[in-house]
């Protein structure tokens, strides 16, 4: 009848914990700024890039917007202003593809 109450020889699952202060170490290759909010670049290339975490509401998919970039990619440098789409936005993250040409 009380099923919960039920003694269980199972041990509990333990799971790593994180210490206090240390949060995960992201791979940041700049930033993209959109309106006067400042987003890390996850991954970068000459077609477009992601945003995590992005936790705005901002834009939306299919959107044409305009932002400011300072990013590296190995040798390539985008820094200034340029206009891109919103390809996906998904579990905090956005992509978007660039319409400004960098090359």
């Amino acid at each position: 009848m009380f099923d919960f109450l039920k003694i269980s020889n199972k041990k509990p699952v333990k799971r790593p914990v994180p210490l206090r202060g240390q949060a995960p170490k992201m791979q940041s290759k700049g930033t993209v700024k959109i309106d006067r909010c400042v987003f890390n670049v996850r991954e970068l290339n000459r077609k477009g890039f992601i945003l995590d975490p992005y936790d705005k509401d901002l834009v939306i998919t299919g959107q044409r917007f305009r932002f400011e970039i300072a990013a590296t990619d190995g040798e390539d440098v985008y820094n200034g202003r340029a206009e891109a789409v919103v390809t996906k936005i998904a579990n905090g993250a956005l992509a978007a593809a660039f319409l400004t040409k960098f090359f």
